[in-house]
């Protein structure tokens, strides 16, 4: 009967098997090099020294099932990535020190104390100071009230934050002037 399709005899299933097994293979090699760094001008070079006689749609695929993977693979728990971060770290200076790549070396510790937190970035330390000069007006705005309290008199008044009580004399003539 023309329109029905074979049964797979055993062979064929195994042979099938074996196709994809290779498939998932040449995917995760496709994934170890892009971890490395590969773009797909690297993944066509590696390929060919391969000899996997592959098309260009068939690479891509391959590319595009090693990108499926890793994100597949990341991990969510964000205390288990920054400890692999700082392994990495760790590794990779070491053996910069051992090749006695120093300056390489040196850029690593950097990045850990980063990823450590060791330095304040430039905005926390811009927002540090803003805070210390804000708790600095508070109480100074607060002993004025004090004293004002003390004294029975309202505080004088202030102009912008951090700027002192302007004088009586050239605020008041101001005012007489516009009448107020």
């Amino acid at each position: 009967m023309p329109g029905k399709k074979k049964k797979p005899d055993a062979t064929e299933k195994a042979k099938r098997k074996a196709e994809v097994a290779e498939v998932a293979l040449r995917v995760e090699e496709v994934l170890v090099i892009r971890l490395d760094g590969a773009q797909y001008h690297d993944v066509v070079q590696y390929a060919a020294e391969k000899k996997w006689a592959l098309q260009e749609r068939q690479l891509r695929e391959y590319m595009r099932r090693a990108d499926a993977l890793l994100v597949e693979r990341q991990d969510k728990n964000r205390k288990q990535v920054i400890a692999r971060h700082l392994a990495q770290r760790q590794a990779l200076f070491a053996r910069c020190v051992n090749a006695a790549d120093y300056r390489t070396a040196l850029s690593i510790l950097d990045s850990d104390a980063k990823l450590r937190g060791l330095y304040p970035e430039k905005d926390v330390r811009e927002l540090v100071k803003l805070a210390t000069a804000q708790g600095a007006r508070i109480e100074e705005l607060e002993r004025r009230l004090r004293d004002a309290h003390l004294t029975g008199t309202s505080p004088p008044p202030t102009g912008a934050a951090g700027d002192a009580p302007r004088p009586l004399g050239s605020g008041a003539a101001e005012a007489g002037a516009r009448g107020v």
